[in-house]
């Protein structure tokens, strides 16, 4: 698998497998939304991505050292 696509209420998130080193930063920053194992990060269990925080989101997409994560900040309903 080479992507990992989830969407909620007008939110998504996508990680590419490809291009994640799994170097944790994503859940250091966001431990909520993101778990890292085989070294690539992966959708926390049981992650509710309509209340997850964007903030936390946007700055795991942005502090990736690869462009492996992207969020769609689209606000739930």
């Amino acid at each position: 698998m080479k992507t990992t696509e989830l969407t909620e209420k007008k939110r998504g998130l996508t990680v590419d497998h490809a291009l994640c080193r799994g170097t944790g930063r994503c859940q250091e920053i966001a431990p909520d939304v993101f778990r890292v194992e085989s070294r690539a990060a992966w959708p926390a269990d049981g992650l509710d991505l309509a209340a997850a925080d964007p903030e936390h989101m946007a700055e795991a997409e942005s502090s990736c050292p690869w462009p492996a994560i992207t969020f769609e900040r689209g606000e739930p309903t």
